[in-house]
């Protein structure tokens, strides 16, 4: 009998399987194959279980028929070899002994069947049918197992390159899968985030809202909607004491996931998607405080000086207290431009912002609402003299010069004031006061000017 595989039987037909038959007694063997090699199979021999060995490794065999004694490598040795090497050969042990222990090994070794010598063709027969439907069944899972193992790796591959931060929570809420994008947010290695409970990266204030999200028992759909949500991140280095972790806010989708038993579903965990907004969030701000804020000085605006101008308001009707608002005017703002350039103007305006905060108490506020002018809300005022002091000590201050390129340039200011509820009620009130009290400052002063000046030519005109 030859050694060589054959795709088909001598007459044509297609094989049914590939066999090896071992056995050192050499009529035996080809007894065996004659006998096989007539049901179709192709069949090679091997006189020892060393060739045997060299076979198994260099070609596929569906079947064994083992001969458990032989010289140089027996029967036993064979099947070690063949579980060894994982090869997927199944083996029907044949034996002359009389004794129960070749059957009892060889089936712990991990043969399908034992057939005693001599061979009955119907055992045989039976015995290689059984095999082969082993064997099939092994291809078969093999295969299930191998796509699955696939199927797995390609969604562990997505689920760590993911761009978003991917999650897996268990029954009792510890991590069970974290995906690269994660771990490297939050500043946590995949081993030290798996069994960590999800409470140890939320802040405490958060802990009972985000409970809810992960809740096994609500009633709300398994899928929950978008929720933010501020993630504590580890300190590369000792924090400071006092110091707050850092944190990345994330946009949180989650979503319970359950399996069938009996027919009833069992929840087993809580598979999560985050986004990290912390950046959109920032630029979100951004633009709020730019919305509300002068861009020069950093002072709130018109339209954010209007709601604490409200607000303070209300209190002061609900409190029964007094209310000041200063106009305070830069006069000569544009004879600055004109003069020196609009450079140094805005060094003017925000110097006069910076003295400005230096004069102001502890709740009051100060807002930039025009080019030259600012308003300064004054709550909680008690007494009328206690304005005049302030207007006059904010008068003193921003009177000294400003110094721009070694320039020494003087600032012209006028102030404005108006009381609640002496002179107004409402907001629209109190700040047209302000500007009509800072109007009449201002024509008094233009009268002391001209007064001055026409005193001047008078002393001129008649020496």
């Amino acid at each position: 009998m030859s050694e060589h595989n054959k795709q088909s039987t001598p007459g044509g037909v297609p094989s049914k399987g590939r066999l090896l038959v071992v056995d050192d007694d050499t009529r035996h063997a080809e007894s065996l194959a004659m006998m096989v090699s007539s049901w179709g199979y192709d069949v090679e021999t091997a006189p020892d279980g060393a060739k045997a060995a060299g076979i198994l490794v260099t070609r596929p065999i569906d079947i064994v028929l083992l001969d458990l004694h032989m010289p140089v490598a027996d029967g036993h040795k064979v099947m070690d070899f063949i579980r060894k090497r994982n090869l997927k050969s199944r083996v029907i042990a044949i034996s002359g002994d009389p004794s129960m222990d070749d059957a009892i090994k060889s089936l712990k070794k991990g043969a399908d069947n034992f057939i005693r010598k001599p061979v009955a063709p119907v055992t045989l027969l039976k015995a290689i049918d059984d095999s082969l439907k082993r064997r099939a069944k092994d291809v078969e899972a093999a295969d299930l197992k191998r796509r699955i193992d696939t199927k797995n790796s390609l969604h562990r591959l997505m689920f760590d390159v993911a761009p978003n931060l991917l999650f897996l929570l268990d029954v009792n809420g510890h991590f069970r899968m974290v995906n690269n994008v994660f771990s490297k947010v939050t500043g946590y290695s995949k081993q030290e985030l798996l069994g960590m409970h999800w409470k140890s990266l939320v802040e405490s204030d958060e802990v009972e809202r985000i409970e809810h999200v992960f809740e096994e028992r609500r009633t709300t759909p398994d899928q929950f909607p978008e929720v933010d949500l501020r993630l504590k991140c580890k300190e590369m280095s000792e924090p400071d004491l006092g110091q707050k972790p850092r944190t990345v806010l994330v946009a949180l989708q989650s979503r319970r996931l359950y399996s069938l038993q009996d027919d009833k579903k069992v929840f087993f965990g809580t598979y999560g998607v985050a986004r990290d907004i912390t950046h959109y969030n920032k630029l979100e701000e951004l633009n709020k405080y730019q919305e509300f804020h002068d861009d020069l000085t950093g002072l709130p605006n018109r339209v954010l000086f209007d709601d604490y101008l409200n607000f303070a308001l209300t209190q002061a009707k609900h409190s029964e207290t007094g209310l000041c608002l200063l106009n305070i005017v830069l006069d000569d703002l544009k004879q600055v431009n004109e003069r020196y350039g609009h450079a140094a103007g805005d060094v003017c305006l925000k110097a006069l912002a910076t003295r400005l905060k230096r004069q102001v108490r502890k709740g009051d506020t100060l807002a930039r609402i025009d080019g030259s002018e600012f308003l300064l809300l004054l709550p909680n005022i008690r007494e009328e003299k206690s304005v005049i002091h302030l207007s006059e000590k904010i008068r003193m201050a921003l009177t000294y010069p400003v110094i721009v390129d070694g320039k020494s340039i003087s600032l012209q200011i006028t102030v404005g004031t108006s009381l609640f509820p002496r002179d107004g009620e409402n907001t629209e009130g109190l700040l047209q006061h302000a500007k009509t009290d800072f109007s009449a400052l201002a024509k008094t002063r233009k009268r002391q000017q001209a007064t001055s000046s026409n005193w001047i030519k008078l002393i001129k005109s008649n020496p």
